[in-house]
């Protein structure tokens, strides 16, 4: 009696102080978190939680519970979806240990035993289901750690997507997740030896059971409950590591899931707007992110939410030529900062005990200066998205990025110098090559039929089909504008009524957005959406060519009460084909590959229409690169990175050159004007090196293959020759 009343006594005291402490540990650390999101991070006055928690619940249903982007990887989903899910059903263990730590080894779980359907009681279920899904954990961590072994950064370098992250913490995660199952099978084990298992559809429970049948009572309680206060204290340590690593993602994915940008579901889309009103600023207006502080609670979010998988780093197109920018580490140097300066920001420590943390710059203003974001890495991104797409958990590396630059573009006029030439050509001219609005008509007069231009004030949209946004590089760059002649020539011949807005066109503002001159971008919005509204462009459809003024236009916009159906050109063509107003009628015997545009394919989730356009030229032999759709690799010209300097690593075109011309084409094709220049540029370096003969590759856009096959209207096949107005568009 009195040893049992002893191993009574160390069981409820010992599993006591184990709760008692690491409960109190992990509710000290949890307060913390809690403060930096509601105290230190600022609110975001573009989200409307309530709005957004409807939005995205089914969202968020999807990507976490079915793990939906995890198993795009599909070994490593799936093992991540048997681990997960392993961890759901085991909190059924938590009440089972929490029982038999006050109550006794006899404890089960209440009316589990009592519901039976055809001989199979709810505990035989849960019992079966708790062992098969340690089981398939464990697989799941063997699967982990051949995946951390075989990507070892010391064998990798960089080519690792684990480059960079906290490796150690990793492990620890392994470890714990083995010792939880571990414990957890022995002390369901002994019970079973005891006569006490629950269940016997416990299948392995019951197989560590028979290690302990046949030992004394007393020795076997005694076994039970040390191991009962082990596993609690496996539990609760890996519950504090949980609060203090990267792990900590599985308590903060469901408030930042739910909390992200309603409008982005399917696609990446817009930049968060917030409205720059000059007449209500003052010397305390901070524009953009310069300090942690000044990051929204969602990014916070983000920041403790990144796992460190390293899947947005592998798909980088700067980090894979060689560029200081990873997205995974951008994350985790701003998170591991915000940890640092947390507690200072919170008013928990001065000046003098938090350091040199609350000096140091967010970003710096030269390469290699002292920063928490050195400032190459601020400047090689892209915004392509591709690390956006690639994330399990939603984080919104892009916004983050372009936050920063709006704080040094607008507050401290710091960005690379070259890219002011564009800023001063944009904002004077309206265009970034600096040409100027009343060349915008000049590409149409190669064209053998006039184009209706639109007058402001003459709300004439409506009597047109579409009306044809140009863009600046369609209207003033010469390459670009055998694509625009391309385009009305076949838009013409389909018997499209449209028209253009010539030279009351401006630029759209986007590569002043992406560098981070916010302001000018909104000036450049405002005056664009009162033009299309005085011509009544609402009242019809507007095709754009360019992905980036599509992009603009369609999701960005409508936040200056800009509302207008837009439609890339792309998606236009291929309604016109299956509408039978274009049919081909020349066949192409060419090897062609399709290089999707960032802002087309992950922005806006455009993929198929433009292959649509290609396939239906017969005689073309297409081609997918290894990287495509969804995981595409980018041009390099996004971001603004079109007006600056690439002077480290590979460049970003030259790699996706050299990815197109391993399918071996005569033709590569694309649907944007940047694409087009920079796969041009990429192809013409291959010549000049010697690698390529002139003309052995051409670089078009879909429209341009499209009039290769000589695309007629249906009623004049086989009557008319091709237009000598595509002329251009076919040498």
């Amino acid at each position: 009696m009195a040893d049992e009343t002893l191993l009574m006594l160390f069981r409820i005291v010992a599993g006591t102080a184990v709760i008692a402490f690491f409960g109190a540990w992990a509710v000290r650390r949890a307060t913390f978190l809690v403060q930096l999101n509601t105290k230190v991070a600022r609110s975001n006055p573009t989200r409307n939680i309530r709005r957004a928690f409807k939005a995205n619940l089914r969202h968020a249903l999807v990507n976490i519970f079915g793990n939906k982007k995890l198993l795009k990887w599909t070994l490593p989903g799936i093992a991540h979806f048997w681990v997960m899910w392993a961890f759901f059903v085991l909190q059924t263990t938590l009440l089972e240990a929490a029982g038999e730590l006050y109550i006794g080894p006899e404890f089960q779980l209440p009316l589990l035993n009592a519901i039976e359907l055809f001989g199979v009681t709810a505990y035989d279920v849960l019992g079966f289901f708790q062992d098969s899904l340690a089981l398939l954990s464990l697989i799941g961590i063997l699967v982990f750690a051949g995946y951390r072994f075989s990507l070892d950064p010391k064998g990798k370098g960089r080519s690792s997507r684990f480059a960079g992250s906290n490796l150690n913490q990793g492990w620890w995660v392994l470890a714990a997740e083995t010792l939880v199952i571990w414990t957890l099978w022995t002390a369901h084990g002994v019970r079973f030896a005891e006569g006490h298992a629950p269940t016997e559809a416990a299948f392995m429970s019951n197989l560590f059971g028979q290690v302990f049948v046949g030992m004394d009572s007393l020795t076997l309680e005694w076994i039970g409950a040390i191991n009962l206060v082990a596993h609690i204290a496996i539990v609760g340590g890996f519950l504090v590591f949980t609060l203090h690593s990267k792990h900590l993602h599985i308590v903060t994915i469901p408030f930042q899931e739910l909390s992200r940008d309603p409008e982005r579901d399917l696609a990446l889309g817009k930049l968060h707007t917030e409205k720059i009103d000059m007449e209500t600023m003052d010397e305390d207006t901070i524009l953009g992110v310069g300090q942690i502080e000044h990051f929204t609670f969602d990014r916070f979010l983000d920041f403790q939410t990144c796992t460190e998988c390293g899947r947005c780093q592998s798909q980088c197109p700067a980090w894979n030529t060689g560029k200081p920018l990873s997205p995974k580490m951008l994350i985790q140097d701003l998170r591991d900062h915000m940890y640092a300066k947390g507690p200072f920001a919170l008013g928990k420590v001065d000046e003098a005990e938090a350091g040199d943390v609350i000096n140091i710059p967010l970003v710096g203003d030269a390469p290699g200066q002292p920063s928490v974001i050195d400032y190459d890495v601020l400047w090689s991104c892209t915004t392509c998205g591709a690390c956006v797409e690639e994330c399990p958990v939603d984080i919104q590396h892009v916004d983050t990025i372009v936050d920063m630059r709006r704080y040094k573009a607008m507050m401290e006029s710091s960005f690379p110098q070259e890219a002011g030439v564009m800023l001063r050509n944009v904002e004077n001219a309206g265009d970034p090559w600096g040409v100027g609005q009343g060349k915008r008509e000049e590409w149409t007069e190669k064209l053998d039929f006039d184009i209706p231009v639109l007058e402001p004030g003459s709300d004439t949209g409506g009597e047109y089909e579409y009306v044809f946004w140009t863009g600046c590089a369609g209207a003033v760059d010469d390459r670009s504008k055998r694509i625009s002649r391309a385009i009305a020539q076949l838009l013409h011949d389909a018997g499209v009524n449209f028209a253009i807005f010539g030279k009351n066109e401006t630029c759209t503002g986007d590569p002043a957005r992406r560098l981070g001159m916010e302001y000018l971008f909104q000036m450049l919005a405002e005056q664009n959406v009162e033009m299309l509204k005085s011509v009544g462009a609402d009242k019809t459809k507007i095709i754009a060519w360019c992905p980036h003024c599509f992009n603009t236009l369609k999701n960005e916009y409508p936040d200056f009460d800009g509302d207008f159906e837009v439609l890339h050109h792309s998606e236009v063509l291929g309604q016109l084909l299956d509408e039978g107003r274009l049919v081909a009628t020349s066949e192409v015997d060419k090897r062609i590959t399709y290089h999707d545009p960032c802002y087309l394919g992950r922005h806006n989730d455009v993929y198929s229409q433009p292959r649509k356009v290609v396939d239906a030229v017969p005689g073309l032999q297409p081609t997918e690169m290894g990287r495509c759709r969804s995981n595409g690799f980018c041009c390099g010209a996004g971001g603004a990175r079109m007006w600056m300097e690439e002077d480290i690593g590979k460049r970003v075109n030259i790699e996706r050159v050299d990815e197109a011309l391993g399918t071996d084409p005569e033709l590569i094709s694309t649907a944007c004007p940047y694409c087009t220049t920079m796969l041009t540029d990429g192809i013409a370096q291959k010549v000049q090196e010697g690698s390529l003969e002139d003309g052995q590759v051409e670089v078009l856009d879909i429209a341009e293959v499209l009039e290769r096959g000589r695309m007629l209207p249906l009623a004049s096949q086989g009557v008319v020759g091709a237009s000598e107005g595509s002329g251009d568009a076919q040498t």
